[in-house]
C-alpha cells in the first residue's frame, strides 16, 4: 500500500470513528436523563411518603421498612446479577482501560440503572454521577462490539463513554472531556482527546435538549473573591485537604471492613443502609440521598442563617453515612455526597471567617462553591477536572482564580500527606479482595498499559524497564503501529505494552500500573 493510500485510510478510519463516539454521546445522553428523571421521580416519592407519614402514628418505623424493602431489592441485583454493578463503578472503569478488569455491558447497564434507582431512590448517601459514568463506559463497550471496532479502539470507546457519561450528568461537556484525559489517564493522541471531546458534546447537547440549559446548581452568581481574602482560600483548602485524605481512609477501611462480613449477604448490608436512610430521613433529611437539592440550598445562601451547628451536624452525619453506604455495596457513586460536604465545609469555614474578620469580605456562598472543588481535587486529585467542573455547575466564571488557588491547596496538601486518589485506591483494594481464583491461578494474564508521562519505565529500553519477574513484555502499540517489542526497544510516553503476568500474583499486575502510571 502506498504511502497516500495509508494516509487516506488512516483519515477515514478516525472520520469513522468520530462518528461513532458521536452517536455514541447521544445514546448516552438520552440514557443520562432517563436516569436522572426516574431518580428524581423516586426522590420525590420518597419525600411524598414521608410527609404523609408524619401524620401516622409509628410513622417514623414505617419509612425504614419501606427503605429496607427497596434497597435490599437493590442488592439482590447487585450480588446474584451483576456483582460488578456495586458502589461508584468508576474504579471498575479504570480498571477495564488497564485490561485488569472484565465488563458484562448489558447486565452492568441494566443493573446499575435500576439498581441505582432503588438504592439511591430509598435515601441512601450516594449519587448518580458515578453510575452515570460507568454506564457511558458500558456503552461504549457495547458499541464496540456491536460496530466491530478494532480492538485498539475498544478502550477508547469506553473512556469516551465515560467521559460522557459525566458530561451529561452534570451539563459540563468540558469537565467530561478532561475526566477523560486527566482522571482516566488516556494518552494525548488527536484520536483520544477529539473522540472524547465529541462524545462528550454529543452527550450534553442531548441533556440539555431534553432537561434544560441551565447549569446543574441554578443558583445566584456569587461575589468576586478579593485578593485580601486569599488567606481565607488558602486556610479553606488545607482544612478541606486534610477533611479530604480522613474521607478517603475512611472509605478504604470501612470498605474492607464490611467485605469481610461473611455471615451477613451482601443484600441484607445494602437493604439495612437503606433501614438507616429512612431514619435519618426522619429526623434529618438534608443528608439522605445524593443531596443535590441540599447543595443548592447552601450554595444559594440558605446556610447564611441556619446554625452552624445544624450545618456541622449534616455534614457529620453526610460523611459517616455515604462512608456506610458506599461500603455497603450499594450501587452508586460518591460525586455528589463528596460536593454537598465541600460546600457544608465551605460555607461553615466562610462564615466563622466572616465573623471573625469582617473585613477581609468573606462571602460564604463563594466558600461554598470553592469547597465543592478544593473536596474534589483532595479526594480525587484531578484539580483541573474539579476546577472546570465547579465553572460549569455554577456558572460562577467569576470565582477561577479562587478555584484555582484552593484547589491546589487541597490537592498538595493530599499529595504531601500521601494519600492515594480514591478511585486508584479503591481499584487496588477492590482487585485485592477479588485477587484469582483457584482455577486460574495457573493462566497467566495478558493485561495492556498505557504509557504516562511521568512513567518510570518512559525513556528505558525494556530490558531495562525492571518488570517484575515473571512479567513478560509480549507487544508494543506505538502510535497505531504493532512493534516488535525485543529487549533493545526504547518505552515512549503514549505507548501501549502488553504485558503477560503471572496469574496468581496481582500485586505484579498493581506494580506493572505503579511503574506505567505518570507522576
Amino acid at each position: 500500500m502506498t504511502e497516500a493510500k495509508q494516509i487516506a485510510r488512516k483519515h477515514a478510519d478516525r472520520r469513522n470513528f468520530f462518528l461513532l463516539v458521536g452517536l455514541l454521546g447521544l445514546a448516552i445522553g438520552l440514557e443520562a436523563v432517563l436516569f436522572q428523571w426516574s431518580l428524581f421521580g423516586a426522590e420525590v416519592a420518597r419525600t411524598r411518603l414521608l410527609v404523609q407519614l408524619r401524620s401516622v402514628p409509628f410513622g417514623w418505623a414505617v419509612l425504614p421498612l419501606v427503605c429496607f424493602v427497596l434497597a435490599s431489592i437493590a442488592g439482590i441485583l447487585v450480588q446474584r446479577v451483576e456483582p460488578d454493578a456495586s458502589g461508584s463503578g468508576i474504579p471498575h472503569v479504570k480498571g477495564v482501560l488497564l485490561h485488569l478488569r472484565s465488563i458484562r455491558w448489558i447486565r452492568l447497564s441494566i443493573v446499575k440503572f435500576f439498581g441505582g434507582i432503588l438504592a439511591i431512590g430509598s435515601g441512601l448517601s450516594l449519587g448518580r454521577e458515578g453510575p452515570t459514568v460507568q454506564m457511558g463506559a458500558a456503552a461504549g463497550d457495547g458499541f464496540a462490539r456491536m460496530f466491530g471496532a478494532k480492538r485498539s479502539m475498544a478502550p477508547q470507546l469506553i473512556a469516551c463513554g465515560a467521559g460522557a457519561g459525566l458530561a451529561a450528568a452534570f451539563n459540563a461537556p468540558l469537565a467530561g472531556f478532561l475526566f477523560v484525559i486527566e482522571e482516566l489517564r488516556r494518552e494525548m493522541s488527536p484520536t483520544t482527546y477529539g473522540g472524547a471531546l465529541v462524545a462528550a458534546v454529543c452527550a450534553d447537547i442531548v441533556a440539555r435538549s431534553m432537561a434544560g440549559q441551565l447549569p446543574a446548581f441554578r443558583i445566584t452568581s456569587a461575589e468576586i473573591m478579593p485578593l485580601r481574602a486569599l488567606p481565607a482560600v488558602l486556610l479553606l483548602g488545607l482544612i478541606i485537604g486534610f477533611l479530604a485524605v480522613m474521607w478517603n481512609r475512611s472509605l478504604l477501611v470501612t470498605s474492607n471492613a464490611m467485605a469481610r462480613v461473611r455471615r451477613v449477604p451482601k443484600w441484607i448490608q445494602i437493604g439495612l443502609m437503606g433501614a438507616v436512610a429512612g431514619f435519618i430521613a426522619w429526623w434529618m433529611p438534608e443528608a439522605v440521598g445524593g443531596g443535590h437539592s441540599t447543595a443548592e440550598w447552601v450554595l444559594n445562601g440558605g446556610c447564611a442563617s441556619a446554625p452552624l451547628g445544624w450545618l456541622s451536624a449534616i455534614l457529620l452525619t453526610k460523611f459517616v453515612f455515604t462512608v456506610a453506604s458506599y461500603a455497603s455495596g450499594a450501587p452508586g457513586g460518591i460525586f455528589a455526597p463528596m460536593l454537598l460536604m465541600g460546600s457544608l465545609v465551605g460555607a461553615i469555614v466562610g462564615r466563622g471567617i466572616g465573623a471573625a474578620f469582617p473585613s477581609l469580605g468573606v462571602d460564604p456562598q463563594a466558600m461554598a462553591i470553592l469547597g465543592m472543588a478544593a473536596w474534589f481535587a483532595g479526594s480525587v486529585r484531578a484539580p483541573l477536572t474539579g476546577i472546570v467542573l465547579m465553572l460549569e455547575m455554577t456558572g460562577n466564571y467569576q470565582l477561577l482564580f479562587a478555584l484555582s488557588v484552593v484547589s491546589l491547596v487541597a490537592y498538595l496538601f493530599a499529595e504531601q500527606m500521601r494519600d492515594k486518589p480514591i478511585y486508584d485506591a479503591l481499584l487496588e483494594a477492590d482487585l485485592r479482595r477479588r485477587g484469582i481464583d483457584a482455577d486460574e491461578q495457573a493462566e497467566a494474564r495478558h493485561v495492556v498499559f498505557g504509557i504516562q508521562h511521568g512513567s518510570a519505565v518512559a525513556g528505558k529500553h525494556i530490558r531495562e524497564a525492571g518488570f517484575p519477574p515473571g512479567c513478560l513484555v509480549i507487544g508494543l502499540e506505538r502510535r497505531g503501529k504493532e512493534l516488535v517489542p525485543h529487549g533493545g526497544v526504547v518505552i515512549e510516553v503514549g505507548d501501549h505494552i502488553s504485558v503477560l503476568i503471572p496469574g496468581e500474583n496481582v500485586e505484579h499486575a498493581l506494580a506493572v500500573v505503579e511503574m506505567c502510571r505518570g507522576t
